[in-house]
């Protein structure tokens, strides 16, 4: 393996990320989850009854691709469309009692991975550590000036 020291921080994050997918597909695999459906069982979990169009807008993805989510999970007993009661024309999707047995199943797998990646650490290093990635998800969403790439004592960062 690579010596630690003068590998990027990026491609230790490539690599941890890496790690983590695997965990979370062999997981979700364990469990009969397509890993690409976790955040529907996330979102309906949390706002049930969403038309198929606001599932595609919350979770940025095309509105086909949430077709064939939908549908993959309908077909598993994982989820339901009703009608809304309001306007016949739209169609709410809402978790099975199956699915939200599933999703229990995923949110416990998830908090297990979770648990192994920061086993060892203290709160504060926890803390901070999501302190660190929401900055830089700031940074990659470009709400910091590209000045603040720079360190204090004027010197760049080594990124390669």
């Amino acid at each position: 393996m690579d010596n630690r020291e003068t590998v990027s921080t990026q491609k230790l994050f490539a690599d941890l990320t890496h790690l983590i997918f695997q965990k979370h597909y062999k997981a979700m695999a364990e469990i009969g989850v397509y890993p690409g459906q976790m955040p529907f069982f996330k979102l309906l979990s949390e706002e049930s009854g969403l038309s198929q169009r606001e599932i595609a807008e919350k979770l940025h993805v095309s509105p086909p691709s949430v077709t064939v989510s939908i549908k993959r999970m309908e077909k598993n007993g994982i989820v339901e469309r009703k009608p809304d009661e309001k306007d016949q024309r739209i169609t709410r999707i809402y978790l099975t009692e199956k699915g939200k047995k599933i999703n229990m199943q995923v949110r416990e797998a998830l908090h297990k991975i979770e648990e192994e990646l920061f086993a060892g650490f203290e709160d504060g290093e926890i803390y901070l550590l999501r302190r660190f990635f929401q900055h830089m998800i700031k940074n990659m969403e470009g709400n910091v000036k590209a000045e603040a790439v720079q360190r204090a004592d004027g010197n760049s960062r080594n990124f390669l």
